[in-house]
């Protein structure tokens, strides 16, 4: 009666395990059609067991199948620990396989903990032939064949594979020339395939090129034919992460949230949803009568119910009658800048300082023109991305202009970021030679070189004035119509304007002050960076003057405000994530930014600085005998005047000078009129001779 009994508790524990089994497998490759517990199951599953998962219900059914169909009453506990060592071994050994791919353990928690107990006692390699080992001898445990019987299935299999070998071998000799003539065919046929392969990057080539096409007419034909901008082809393809982001999951977060504001008392429904690289934007329409500031009080609940470490509420959204909340990802994406150069936004922009940005949160390539800014502000805390941004930048720059159409004026005081552009042919210092021309890393040498700068800005426009003229593109399509020399575009790029501001504050700030104000007409441009957005740093002057800004992660809401003016980037989640505003925006823009990495630098660095070297012509030679030039007209003309006034009225003193508009001057011209000859102090009197004869004949001649 007992074993009866016995025999039905195994009928009823098979028929459990099957169906469970059945469920499992169901619930792993179908999780979408399984109701409420497809996902979570899926979920849990592949994190305790990896990708052993697959194997797990295999084995509930094999004990299920085992317990209906097994009519002998021995008890199965020996068989059931050798079911479950197959589940570890399987974990284990996949885990070994990827360990050196974290992000790719393919043996879940059960798995990677086995594999780091194992290693540590055993050793990597003991490791391999322990798990195999259990693995071997719980197979043969679990399915109940003899080794005899496997082995004599193996010595039967290698007999028949001989056999068959031998056999293709005695007629080998016949097929051999239909073997061996397809071959050379085959790599003829390939050729054309290698032939074609350059294709791809004529084609990315030619869209820049059609942009230059357009202005090529100001530019110089010698350096065209000299000087090819890089190919795409030397950034690396971004890599692809799989975000499982599907329509289901993103409805169900959508309900989530709705459920979650109506715990709050707040009635709302989803407009739409905008899923981007790293965030996904939940557009939300408020029941009426709802106030929007309610919604921003509940971020913190919000992030708190949706499990997530921030979130940010847009609120309400440009041109919408909607809140925007704005939920990390599970996994984000990686935006590579290829992705954004080779965009059409990019390719077709007609600008030279055209730059990349990265992506917007639907997952737009974004790219925004410097020449109208026509300053940049970045700040933002050590690690949120503001390197990189400054380094995409530059790169996007090299792919757009030829060293004669811009320049850089690199500054770098902490010497880690902007060295790797040193010896670039679009490197620039105002005052010195091209062949010394380097990256700026001193602090004085830093506000010396923006004080030179200052004079180039004044000399350009004294040049554009000549010519009646408003701006750098006016000026430069005048040379080209009369044969002229053009001006190149220069860029001011400075990686820690802290740096500058505690040794030269006075000096680089009345610099950048005026740079920002009167640069841009000249094709001046400042790119400011600064890990410490303080208001000794960030001043209203230099504020004022930089209308566009760019604020990485930030460390709290005051750092954000004195950044951006608004609240929002303490809510950053860092790595590239930021809020953008524009010229003549009031509202930041929230962006992904794109990823550019030093080898990707040192490649495109590389093919620039094989090209050509720093050349351009030092105009402070110019400038200086210009000075001069200016200077000793104006000391004749003082000399004149002086004269003029000795032979009005008959005498001649320092007072008089002073009082008739010479001021501080008065004493130099009284010496020259002396040195010249034109007047003379006799000994003992205090008043001075004055050669009139002489006087008349020097203005006489210089009337004529």
């Amino acid at each position: 009666m007992a074993s009866v009994f016995y025999m039905k508790r195994n009928d009823i524990r098979g028929f459990i395990l099957l169906t469970i089994g059945i469920l499992f497998l169901w619930f792993l490759f179908y999780p979408q059609q399984s109701g409420v517990l497809g996902f979570p199951v899926q979920k849990y599953l592949l994190k305790i067991f990896g990708k052993a998962s697959y194997v797990f219900p295999l084995i509930v059914l094999w004990i299920g199948t085992k317990l209906l169909f097994n009519r002998k009453l021995n008890s199965t506990n020996l068989k059931l620990v050798s079911d479950i060592f197959i589940i570890w071994s399987v974990c284990t050994i996949l885990s070994l396989a990827t360990q050196n791919l974290p992000e790719k353990n393919f043996g879940g928690f059960i798995g990677k903990y086995s594999e780091i107990g194992v290693k540590k006692i055993v050793g990597n390699f003991g490791g391999w032939v322990l798990s195999f080992g259990v693995l071997i001898v719980s197979v043969f445990l679990t399915t109940g064949i003899p080794f005899d019987d496997f082995s004599d299935f193996l010595s039967k299999f290698t007999k028949k594979r001989k056999r068959k070998l031998l056999e293709d071998t005695t007629e080998l000799p016949k097929e051999l020339p239909k073997v061996i003539v397809p071959k050379p065919v085959e790599i003829k046929k390939e050729e054309p395939e290698i032939f074609n392969k350059p294709k791809e990057p004529k084609i990315i080539k030619e869209k820049p090129k059609v942009v230059s096409e357009k202005r090529e007419s100001s530019k110089p034909q010698t350096i065209i034919s000299k000087y090819e901008l890089p190919s795409p082809e030397l950034l690396d393809e971004p890599k692809k992460v799989a975000t499982r982001i599907v329509e289901d999951e993103l409805k169900e977060c959508s309900d989530k949230l709705i459920k979650t504001l109506s715990d709050f008392g707040i009635t709302a429904a989803t407009e739409s949803i905008n899923s981007g690289p790293v965030i996904t934007r939940y557009d939300i329409e408020l029941a009426p009568g709802t106030k929007v500031h309610s919604i921003i009080n509940l971020s913190n609940d919000i992030a708190l119910a949706m499990k997530t470490e921030s979130i940010r509420v847009l609120a309400p959204i440009p041109g919408k009658s909607a809140v925007g909340i704005e939920i990390p990802n599970p996994k984000q994406a990686i935006v590579g800048i290829k992705d954004i150069i080779t965009s059409k936004k990019f390719m077709e922009s007609k600008s030279l300082l055209t730059f990349t940005l990265g992506k917007t949160t639907a997952g737009e390539p974004f790219c925004d023109d410097l020449a109208p800014m026509p300053h940049l502000l970045i700040a933002g805390s050590t690690g949120s991305g503001k390197s990189v941004c400054i380094n995409s930048i530059i790169i996007s720059l090299l792919f757009r202009a030829k060293p004669d159409e811009l320049k850089f004026l690199l500054i770098d005081p902490k010497r880690l970021e902007l060295p790797i552009y040193e010896n670039i042919p679009h490197l620039y210092v105002p005052g010195k030679k091209p062949e010394n021309v380097s990256v700026i890393t001193d602090a004085k040498e830093a506000a010396n070189a923006l004080k030179l700068l200052l004079k180039v800005m004044e000399h350009r426009y004294k040049a554009f004035a000549k010519k009646a003229v408003r701006n750098i593109d006016g000026y430069n399509e005048l040379m080209v119509k009369e044969g002229g020399k053009k001006e190149y575009y220069i860029v001011v790029i400075i990686d820690e304007l802290a740096d500058l501001m505690l040794i030269a504050s006075n000096d680089v700030e009345e610099s950048i002050m005026r740079l920002a104000q009167m640069a841009r007409a000249v094709g001046i441009h400042l790119v400011l960076a600064t890990q410490r957005p303080s208001v000794n740093v960030i001043t209203g002057v230099i504020k004022a003057n930089l209308p566009a800004r760019i604020a990485f992660q930030v460390l709290s809401k005051t750092d954000s405000r004195v950044i951006l003016d608004v609240n929002g980037a303490e809510d950053l989640l860092g790595r590239g994530d930021m809020l953008y505003i524009p010229t003549g925006s009031s509202k930041p823009l929230r962006l992904q930014g794109n990823y550019v990495s030093v080898k990707e630098i040192e490649r495109v660095v590389k093919f620039i600085k094989n090209q050509t070297k720093p050349d351009y012509d030092d105009i402070f030679d110019t400038i200086v005998a210009t000075e001069k030039k200016e200077v000793s007209e104006e000391s004749r003309k003082d000399l004149i005047d002086a004269l003029k006034l000795a032979l009005e009225r008959k005498r001649i003193s320092y007072d008089l000078l002073k009082a008739n508009g010479f001021g501080n001057r008065a004493a130099d011209v009284l010496s020259r009129l002396e040195v010249e000859g034109f007047i003379r102090k006799p000994e003992g009197t205090n008043r001075w001779e004055i050669f009139t004869d002489k006087i008349e004949e020097f203005l006489s001649k210089e009337e004529k």
